[in-house]
């Protein structure tokens, strides 16, 4: 009876452990470091399936960086943008990669 239960329980283990659900740390959402390899292949794959959010984001940091190169402070107006391009872009990721963290914020 013992060996059977402990057959049962390393079962149900394997079943659980092949069923868990990759997450990304929300550290690398944000950008506050960089994604290690496996969760680079999961974001690449969440990208594959939302190209408008994806092309969106991409669209977000050119647009970042055309600003930041911009001569002129445009009387602070221009570091409102740049912090609302930033904002803009976090939650792009956040809505894109959803599947892929638990949002405890």
């Amino acid at each position: 009876m013992k060996k059977v239960l402990f057959f049962f329980s390393i079962l149900m283990m394997a079943s659980v452990i092949s069923f868990a659900q990759v997450r990304i740390d929300i550290d690398v959402i944000v950008g506050n470091r960089p994604p290690a390899p496996n969760e680079r292949q999961l974001m690449r794959a969440e990208e594959a399936k939302h190209p408008n959010i994806a092309k969106a984001m991409h669209d977000i940091e050119n647009s970042m960086k055309a600003l930041h190169d911009a001569p002129d402070d445009f009387g602070g107006k221009k570091a409102q943008a740049e912090a609302d391009l930033k904002q803009a872009y976090i939650s792009l990721r956040k809505a894109l990669y959803f599947r892929l963290y638990q949002d405890t914020h």
